[in-house]
């Protein structure tokens, strides 16, 4: 589904403001809350957990056996991403959302890069910080060979970003891409259309 469908304001709730038990606790109801009740999916969309309440989640045992993790709207930031990234729960995942997060460069490295996240197949990181800087870290660094849909729509790419990501090889099984309302030309996007890794695409945004 093209990623102009994920567009939302986040609200800004308390978690990302707490610290110590007062966290733990705050981590536990939205654990409680968003795990579905076979224990395989983890909704936590706009909870605001921030970097430190990822930390507590990623040591929550309840989450053994979840296969989709939403994080959209949560502010886990880089940090919050190298502490996903090292998530041993994060071995049986296979869809994340992590819209909304405020992830650079350093972010998206640690989580291409994470052999936890070897079986992840749908990866959406719109509306996050990713640049040039983070979309050729993306290209040239990426080990999560079964990602199969990419939504990186409003992350300020720009040509060289794009470029390097239409003509990586990283992304062997890739069929959808969506890299709507970014910063790349006309010129740019045509060059990258033609090129073999888009060609193959089932669906592309740019």
């Amino acid at each position: 589904m093209p990623s102009i469908h994920h567009f939302e304001i986040y609200k800004t709730a308390e978690p990302c403001t707490l610290t110590g038990e007062k966290l733990r606790e705050a981590m536990e109801r939205a654990v409680t809350d968003g795990l579905s009740p076979d224990g395989r999916e983890l909704n936590l969309k706009g909870y605001c957990i921030g970097p430190n309440g990822m930390t507590v989640i990623t040591q929550d045992e309840r989450l053994s056996q979840i296969k989709r993790l939403n994080l959209g709207g949560n502010r886990i930031g880089d940090e919050g991403a190298k502490v996903l990234a090292e998530c041993p729960w994060m071995a049986k995942v296979n869809w994340v959302e992590l819209g909304g997060n405020d992830l650079g460069a350093e972010g998206i490295r640690a989580l291409c890069t994470a052999p936890m996240l070897k079986k992840v197949k749908t990866l959406n990181l719109y509306r996050n910080y990713l640049k040039d800087e983070g979309a050729l870290v993306f290209a040239k660094y990426n080990q999560l060979e079964k990602l199969e849909e990419i939504d990186l729509a409003q992350n300020e790419i720009g040509d060289d970003g794009l470029l390097a990501l239409a003509q990586s090889k990283r992304f062997p099984q890739l069929v959808a891409l969506y890299l709507d309302n970014n910063f790349a030309g006309t010129e740019a996007k045509e060059e990258a259309r033609a090129c073999p890794t888009f060609r193959k695409l089932q669906s592309l945004n740019l």
